[in-house]
């Protein structure tokens, strides 16, 4: 805010003390460099007897993002003191949003400052400078908002021909402009075996390290961290984007792309089945202990993994029982309910490899999926008929803008909870859980904790645990 009026200082005859500002913006002003500006600068202040303490510069950095250019530390030294005058190359370079512009001259000129141009001479004593810098002001504003337009324009247009709105860089893709986004030869390759390590059951944490030990770094605009290496938020912003699955991205919506997709569709189909499963339980990750988020109590309670009582021994207990004293008691050995665990999986593989009742439910589970794959099929087909519908009366004027916006959001939720749901049943169609439990029960003791975990939940509904003495009573409950 501007200072008090009390704080006001006098203008000197000749203010000795000057910023230099310089703002480049690359998609705007690619051929005005700012060694170029900053010799502009250099010598208006030379001329005019100034004095440089500070220079400050912004790069590819658009005019519109006041809050995260250095032009606010520049309007912050007039304010303390520090500076007499705010040099630019041209107006234009400070803000091009009028309310930025309005409240950058009034923090300036406030405390008695003063904001120059190099290129653009006036006087902003008198009422004709200052309608004069106001109307360059307002050019800036305008020309701001047309080439917004613009780039709308050709935005829109890219991705109607199934290209991404932009060029920015895509990790596991080079561009090139006639040929736009093709596989890079060494990050593509990384990239598709991040879903196929995902697939398998490793946590994203387990892919940071993988990563971080290999050769490649993020891209740019993925929320890269400081120090360059890959996070867990960065590997999912990739891996949920879709793009090497053959997707674009458009105001949140995935759409298909034109360029070569790294991962099969079917891959894609088990990867969103799989990311939505774990989203739930994103807590049991990184736990060391296996039935994180898969075991409840018989209360219906879910049972939390801990070291308790006197020995501090590995245990199960009943949130429940222990936040609400809904009942006494509450635990069960980790070793005891992990161990009938392991002799349930073993007598179904038996059961498979004997093709027995298991096999028998898991082809009534497929016949019944395959019914519920048609079922939500037709939902979202209705659900994209009725956002056509509703576009359409949006556009002749029949429904207001602001109704128009609110059931798009509600029917386009409604459209993507379906579709994760599809996402989810095919892939238990294409691949029947229980084919997994042979090879986890004859590796059970070589997998690690999260792959073990991750091959149970396409497995297991939950492990549920009655309580009791001598021993708890450990029910497991099969997804078929």
């Amino acid at each position: 805010m501007s200072a008090s009026r009390g704080q006001l200082r006098a203008v000197p005859d000749k203010a000795v003390r000057a910023v230099a500002y310089v703002r480049v913006s690359k998609e705007r002003d690619g051929m005005i460099s700012p060694e170029l500006q900053l010799a502009a600068i250099e010598r208006h202040c030379q001329q005019s007897g100034y004095e440089i303490v500070e220079t400050l510069t912004d790069l590819d950095l658009s005019g519109q993002f006041w809050k995260r250019r250095q032009v606010e530390q520049a309007v912050a030294m007039i304010e303390a003191g520090t500076a007499d005058v705010l040099v630019v190359w041209k107006l234009s370079r400070v803000a091009r949003n009028r309310k930025d512009w309005v409240i950058a001259v009034d923090r300036v000129e406030g405390v008695g400052g003063r904001l120059e141009s190099a290129t653009e001479p006036m006087d902003t004593t008198t009422s004709s400078g200052r309608f004069a810098r106001g109307m360059l002001a307002e050019l800036a504003a305008f020309e701001s908002e047309r080439m917004g337009e613009s780039w709308k324009d050709a935005h829109e247009r890219r991705v109607k021909q199934g290209k991404p709105a932009n060029g920015k860089p895509r990790y596991g893709y080079q561009y090139d402009k006639e040929k736009g986004f093709t596989p890079d030869p060494v990050q593509g390759p990384i990239l598709a075996e991040l879903y196929t390590r995902y697939l398998s059951g490793q946590s994203v944490y387990s892919l940071v390290q993988f990563l971080n030990d290999g050769p490649t770094r993020p891209s740019t605009g993925y929320g890269v961290s400081k120090d360059g290496l890959w996070s867990a938020r960065t590997i999912r912003r990739i891996m949920d984007q879709g793009f090497g699955a053959g997707f674009i991205t458009r105001h949140g919506e995935r759409l298909p792309g034109i360029h070569e997709p790294v991962i099969t569709p079917e891959q894609w189909a088990e990867y969103l089945a799989r990311r939505e499963t774990r989203r739930v339980n994103r807590r049991s990750e990184r736990s060391v202990y296996l039935l994180s988020g898969l075991i409840r109590c018989s209360c219906g309670a879910r049972m939390n993994a801990g070291l308790f009582g006197a020995a501090q021994t590995p245990k199960y207990r009943c949130k429940a029982a222990s936040e609400k004293r809904t009942h006494t008691g509450g635990y069960v050995m980790v070793d005891y309910v992990e161990r009938v665990l392991l002799e349930q999986l073993a007598e179904w593989a038996d059961d498979l490899n004997a093709e027995g009742a298991a096999a028998a439910k898991m082809v009534k589970k497929t016949t019944a999926d395959a019914d519920k794959t048609i079922s939500l099929s037709k939902q979202i087909e209705k659900l994209d008929g009725r956002l056509d519908q509703l576009t359409l009366k949006m556009l002749d004027g029949t429904v207001p803008q602001e109704t128009y916006t609110r059931l798009r959001d509600d029917l386009t939720k409604q459209k993507q909870d379906a579709e994760n749901a599809l996402a989810a049943v095919q892939v238990a169609v294409a691949k029947p859980p229980v084919d997994l439990l042979p090879g986890l029960v004859e590796d059970w003791h070589l997998l690690p904790v999260d792959m073990r975990r991750d091959i149970l939940s396409r497995l297991i509904e939950y492990v549920e645990v009655a309580p009791g003495r001598p021993r708890a009573k450990v029910t497991v409950r099969p997804l078929w």
